[in-house]
């Protein structure tokens, strides 16, 4: 294709003037939609520790089930977290589960901070067994749970055949 465009005196044409404005309009659409991402923030990050096991009362506030004891870390500087919300939704045992997290809900975490607690599943058995337990975390920046911006958190553990060693 011939550019037939006429020159100006520093030697750029129209249509190079033209094709530049063009280019200028998208760049400025797509970037709009990157503030609004980032505001939301950096996921916080859930480290689980080794699971144990609770018999009968003996570990209260740990009663009768098993405990995974976690970190939970907001690695945003700016912006403090809340869990507000846990489900158990993997469950190899066989053995029905309430959930009793503690602290109790919702959990904050400071902007750079962390918090420790236990993903705790009760039952009427805390029997020897190998199985997996998974917990299913909703978080945001608003300690009611009406931010819900955010993907839940899968924290999936192997519980292992062990003693009781939760009362550590």
């Amino acid at each position: 294709m011939v550019d037939n465009a006429t020159k100006t005196s520093e030697g750029i044409s129209r249509r190079t003037v033209t094709k530049a404005m063009a280019w200028a309009v998208p760049a400025i659409a797509i970037a709009a939609p990157v503030p609004a991402f980032a505001a939301s923030g950096e996921t916080i990050i859930i480290t689980p520790g080794a699971a144990c096991k609770a018999p009968g009362n003996s570990c209260n506030p740990i009663v009768k089930g098993y405990s995974v004891p976690a970190t939970v870390s907001n690695p945003d500087q700016n912006q403090d977290a809340w869990v507000t919300a846990i489900s158990i939704n993997v469950n190899t045992s066989g053995i029905n589960f309430g959930l009793n997290p503690i602290p109790a809900l919702p959990w904050f975490i400071p902007a750079g901070g962390s918090l420790d607690v236990n993903f705790n599943a009760t039952s009427n058995s805390s029997a020897n067994l190998v199985f997996d337990l998974g917990f299913l975390v909703t978080w945001g920046h608003e300690s009611d749970g009406s931010d819900t911006d955010h993907e839940q958190i899968q924290v999936t553990v192997t519980i292992p055949a062990t003693p009781p060693d939760c009362c550590k």
